[in-house]
């Protein structure tokens, strides 16, 4: 896969001295693979980096387990991070909308534990399974309640049974 790095982005190392004071010096940005650039492109909701991914070979469903080693999907990203473009692009795109991760948790799952309520009401709409369990036998609607966000469980409650 290739390796890209992302023009956008711009860092500098901040070097003091007692001769020059602050000087801001270019620090050069790791290049991302295209699957890197997929799963953090869903984190800010960069459907055209998300293409870009795609389009240089990243797998739509492969598991992140860069930062946790449950790992997560760049839908369930895209979930977690309230990104529902995102979200839209990544399903019409191929992505599966029910596809767990090491503990069981599907993007409705991750939007429920976030509190991302756009993020769920897009996922149900498009079909997600509410009905699913996590390795703790949770479904979406538990983990929201469990959490703390009584916005995303009255939305999961709010619909009528399949």
């Amino acid at each position: 896969m290739d390796a890209i790095v992302l023009p956008h982005v711009r860092r500098c190392a901040l070097l003091a001295g007692a001769w020059f004071g602050l000087v801001c010096l270019p620090v050069p940005v790791r290049a991302q693979s295209a699957q890197e650039l997929l799963w953090d492109a869903a984190m800010q909701g960069d459907t055209v980096a998300l293409g870009t991914a795609l389009e240089r070979g990243a797998a739509v469903d492969s598991l992140d387990t860069r930062t946790n080693p449950n790992g997560r999907r760049a839908l369930n990203w895209a979930a977690w991070y309230n990104q529902p473009a995102a979200i839209r692009f990544l399903i019409a795109h191929g992505a599966h909308l029910n596809l767990a991760n090491w503990t069981g948790f599907t993007p409705l799952h991750h939007a429920a534990e976030h509190g991302s309520l756009d993020a769920a009401r897009v996922l149900v709409s498009l079909g997600a399974d509410r009905t699913m369990l996590n390795e703790q036998g949770q479904r979406p609607v538990d983990v929201a309640r469990e959490r703390g966000h009584p916005d995303v469980a009255a939305l999961l409650d709010s619909l009528p049974s399949r």
